[in-house]
């Protein structure tokens, strides 16, 4: 079989090969992690096998220390069970330009290339 990251990957494209933009969105949920943790794998302590059975059951990852609830619950927006409830693109790219514009005085965000 195919190999791919099982803990960055979406449920549905985990158990059932239905990888789509919305799937993506799951995956980028879990960057967010990796960045607010400074790079610590995903679901420590859990096994592929454990991460698949827990997500499927509703499992989510806790709030990481030091992460904003308003950026923790953008994480859980993107792991949302049904894709379809998943933001898009278009809208975490507004929500992290407006998110970062309040929070660090001195960003800017760069002009599209």
């Amino acid at each position: 079989g195919a190999k791919f990251p099982i803990k960055w990957t979406a449920p549905e494209a985990a158990l059932y090969g239905r990888f789509t933009i919305k799937s993506d969105v799951w995956s980028f949920g879990i960057l967010l992690t990796e960045l607010v943790t400074k790079g610590r794998v995903p679901y420590p302590g859990m096994n592929n096998r454990e991460v698949l059975e827990q997500v499927e059951r509703g499992y989510r990852m806790p709030c990481p220390q030091d992460c904003p609830i308003s950026l923790h619950e953008l994480m859980i927006h993107c792991w949302k069970k049904d894709p379809e409830e998943r933001p898009t693109f278009e809208y975490l790219q507004g929500f992290l330009e407006d998110y970062f514009t309040a929070t660090e005085p001195q960003y800017q965000p760069g002009d599209n290339l």
